[in-house]
């Protein structure tokens, strides 16, 4: 298993949703965010041994230090849970390395933030209809069909994995196939 140093904004989009949904107080974003940033630090450095201050698999730009640093800044868009589960998804992938993981703070909200955005994708499709990945600009990979073992196909979130940018949630509003307008 290979882990990295998730993107300061990677953990605004997480912290966007977590204050939106009331999961973490308005108070308490920066602190969390250096919470979690710090587990997925210390996962990082476990398998790495050898890394230093620098050298990890992450942002060209990250330092140690920077975990301490974290400030946040909110994401522009309306909150999509489907982005939100697939970035907090990615952030346990990179935050699971060392023995301490199930037991700390971060694995429980990363774990509690992830069922709170799986649990609104429903309402969110009804209010706003699916996304369509085929209205995706050429080249962009943001979205992709699944297709199961049934044939059934599913779209699914691929945004979340790296964050690329800050327009993640206001890009994934744009591909949505926009329920009808209620009256």
């Amino acid at each position: 298993m290979s882990a990295w140093i998730v993107s300061r904004d990677h953990l605004d989009l997480l912290l966007t949703a977590a204050l939106a949904w009331e999961i973490t107080p308005p108070g308490e974003a920066d602190e969390t965010g250096r919470m979690l940033w710090k587990e997925n630090l210390v996962s990082v450095a476990y398998p790495y041994p050898y890394d230093r201050d620098g050298d990890r698999p992450g942002p060209i730009d990250f330092r140690d230090r920077h975990v301490g640093t974290y400030r946040f800044q909110p994401y522009p868009g309306p909150v999509d849970p489907e982005v939100v589960a697939a970035a907090g998804a990615s952030l346990a992938y990179q935050s699971c390395e060392h023995p301490g993981w199930t037991s700390s703070t971060a694995y429980r909200w990363t774990t509690h933030l992830r069922a709170q955005a799986t649990a609104r994708v429903a309402a969110y499709l009804d209010e706003h209809g699916p996304v369509n990945p085929k209205r995706q600009t050429r080249g962009e990979q943001g979205w992709y069909v699944l297709v199961d073992l049934h044939g059934q196909e599913q779209v699914r979130c691929g945004d979340g994995w790296s964050v690329p940018d800050r327009g993640v949630f206001t890009r994934a509003f744009g591909l949505l196939t926009l329920a009808a307008v209620r009256p």
